[in-house]
């Protein structure tokens, strides 16, 4: 079973990046729900939060998983309780491959670049060839559909490596031509925890 260590974590000017538990299931299950957010991915939309819970213990028991939410951190003046307490999710799906996915009401915002860029350095970091395997890159797999998304990828530093033809099987939209962005590792090291302006 794959749990992050609750210790690694990003903070932002705006946002907070933190391992998936179990009690994020409520907040996900908003995100899993609307056509659009799911629209590019394997899965069709749900409202069922036990569906949200069973990927949740799907994601800690695959080994090369290693999954974060991302947390809107509130202005002193508002009431947290009045949104969601997470708002996307980021991480190593199938390390080295990276991914991300938001809330709906939140795009458009710059959180997903935002994000991206405080989670590389602890993508880096932990599969650095310690306890886990070392991964000169990461990948990230976007549709040629998904602009917005080409354009976070290239505002956090990936570049666009290949484009693969229909080699990806989407249950709404059938197969699909795949674009796949990399970053590459710098040798610079972090820590575990890490601040980003």
């Amino acid at each position: 079973m794959v749990v992050v260590d609750p210790k690694i974590t990003a903070r932002t000017e705006r946002l907070l990046i933190r391992p998936l538990v179990m009690e994020d299931a409520e907040d996900i299950v908003l995100m899993r729900r609307h056509p659009e957010v799911m629209k590019h991915t394997p899965l069709l939309p749900s409202s069922d939060v036990d569906k949200s819970r069973d990927w949740i213990q799907g994601c800690h028991d695959r080994a090369n998983c290693w999954n974060f939410v991302v947390e809107l951190l509130p202005p002193e003046t508002e009431n947290p309780r009045t949104r969601p307490r997470v708002i996307g999710l980021i991480g190593a799906v199938r390390a080295p491959e990276v991914g991300y996915m938001f809330n709906n009401d939140y795009w458009g915002a710059g959180y997903a670049t935002e994000a991206l860029r405080a989670f590389m350095p602890l993508f880096f970091d932990h599969f650095s060839g310690g306890e886990q395997e070392r991964f000169e890159y990461a990948e990230a797999l976007t549709d040629p559909e998904l602009v917005a998304s080409q354009n976070v990828l290239q505002k956090a530093g990936f570049q666009l490596h290949e484009r693969r033809e229909k080699d990806f099987e989407n249950p709404v939209l059938g197969w699909r031509d795949t674009l796949v962005y990399r970053m590459y590792r710098s040798d610079a090291s972090c820590g575990t925890s890490v601040e980003v302006p």
